[in-house]
């Protein structure tokens, strides 16, 4: 009787550890799958990084050739309020152009409209009309 209460003992040790190893194989199973899961997670995360990095970089260069063709602009601009400038006496009215396309601060406008009005002055006194 003995034996037969160490078998039934072992039985019962071998079901419980058959168990273990079966839900350990479950374990296993869902680890499998969430691995699966994350890895493809990754990869799409990866591919849309790779894309924000292309549309960031295409955007830097538009950008780029906006400003480019913005200071075009404003060079090719600036160069016709100089040009009229020098060919006319409507200094009064150009030169707020400068102060905007140069974008003065407020203190070189402040010193460009003093200098003005000290030149304004001279020619004034001088009975030249600048």
């Amino acid at each position: 009787m003995h034996m037969a209460q160490i078998q039934a003992s072992r039985d019962e040790k071998v079901l419980e550890l058959e168990e273990k190893v079966e839900m350990l194989k479950e374990n296993v199973q869902e680890g499998k799958k969430l691995q699966d899961m994350l890895c493809n997670e990754r990869d799409v995360l990866r591919t849309q990084l790779e894309s924000v990095k292309r549309e960031q970089s295409t955007m830097q260069r538009v950008e780029k050739l906006d400003s480019k063709f913005q200071q075009g602009m404003n060079m090719e601009y600036l160069r016709n309020v100089l040009v009229k400038y020098i060919e006319t006496q409507d200094h009064e009215g150009l030169i707020p152009v400068f102060i905007s396309v140069l974008e003065f601060s407020a203190d070189e406008k402040r010193r460009l409209e003093a200098a003005r009005a000290r030149l304004t002055s001279v020619w004034g006194a001088l009975g030249l009309r600048r």
